[in-house]
């Protein structure tokens, strides 16, 4: 294992460092700092910038050909970390600690450390790594935001407060759908940097903003918690294929939310992005599609057909299916003749 000990604060001499340990140049464009991995360590990149809010991220695009131990050891109060895994198995340790947080696919964490005790991140070899770190400057972001901080539950208000870092702090979870919308548009505007700066700062908010209210939802009981878990969509896509094998039969949200073990409300907005549609218009278009192969086999009736697609009239059988195809189901049948 390579080890590789950054001595600076903040990120502008974090990207300095890691470049002259790697012994690589970084470039700077409008205060945002990139270097690229040389190819005896692996490849792909690691990018950060500040904002005068408090906040800044640094970004770890990578891949390593051994692995490879960051160690974050300046003797000064490190900042607050909400660490985010789009990709790869990341290991975080407390400077002062011995116990390994595994933050994988899917994964973020809240990660403060105790004092000046800095933190330290593994990366894996030949693993692909996309990773965001949201960082919190501790004394800037408390004097510019102490209103709004005390307006936080008790323990984030404790959290943002601790400018003297008198406490460990450590909280996981899978975050939510919208984290995957705001990775994707990190890379956007490289090449008109007015807007970029900017662009990146209101990810840099974003993230702070959804990551306080995901917080806040990991403490609600299942059937309150309201925010959809990356993790969650296989559930969602393994009932659609349940509800497509199984039209004949009585399909109610309240039974189909049992059957993931989403909320309802948690169950209506997974589909709402996975198929932009609710539940119950889900379930309608797929009968609607069997019911019309099923008028091919002219050895089935309407009401044979009704039955096969668990629908309980025929009248409310025409009046979907003309509203979705503009003609009743007769008509269909007719023009196929």
């Amino acid at each position: 294992m390579r080890i590789f000990k950054v001595n600076s604060l903040p990120l502008k001499e974090v990207i300095e460092n890691l470049a002259e340990l790697f012994n690589v140049p970084y470039k700077e464009v409008c205060d945002e700092y990139c270097l690229e991995i040389p190819a005896n360590l692996g490849e792909g990149q690691i990018r950060g910038v500040n904002f005068d809010n408090g906040l800044g991220f640094i970004l770890y695009e990578c891949q390593f050909l051994e692995d490879i131990r960051i160690e974050f050891t300046l003797d000064d109060i490190h900042p607050i970390k909400f660490i985010y895994s789009a990709e790869g198995n990341l290991h975080h340790t407390f400077a002062n600690d011995e116990e390994v947080h595994s933050i994988e696919h899917y994964k973020c964490a809240i990660v403060a450390s105790e004092k000046t005790n800095g933190h330290i991140l593994t990366f894996l070899k030949n693993e692909k790594y996309k990773i965001v770190s949201l960082e919190i400057d501790r004394a800037k972001f408390s004097t510019t935001s102490s209103c709004e901080i005390s307006t936080e539950s008790n323990e984030l208000q404790s959290l943002f407060s601790d400018v003297k870092a008198n406490r460990t702090f450590y909280h996981e979870g899978f975050y939510g759908l919208d984290f995957m919308e705001i990775f994707k548009e990190v890379s956007k505007y490289e090449d008109q940097m007015l807007i970029r700066k900017f662009h990146l700062e209101s990810i840099a908010l974003r993230i702070f903003i959804h990551q306080l209210l995901q917080y806040d939802d990991d403490l609600y009981d299942t059937d309150k918690s309201t925010l959809v878990r990356v993790t969650e969509l296989n559930r969602v896509e393994e009932l659609s294929s349940f509800i497509k094998e199984n039209l004949d039969q009585h399909l109610i949200i309240q039974e189909l939310s049992k059957r993931t073990g989403l909320n309802a409300n948690k169950l209506q907005s997974a589909f709402k992005y996975l198929y932009n549609s609710t539940v119950n218009e889900y379930v309608t278009k797929r009968r609607l599609e069997k019911a019309k192969r099923l008028l091919l086999d002219r050895n089935l009736n309407i009401s044979d057909i009704v039955n096969m697609v668990g629908l309980e009239s025929k009248s409310y059988f025409s009046k979907i299916f003309k509203r979705e195809y503009d003609m009743s189901p007769s008509e269909y049948r007719k023009l196929l003749e």
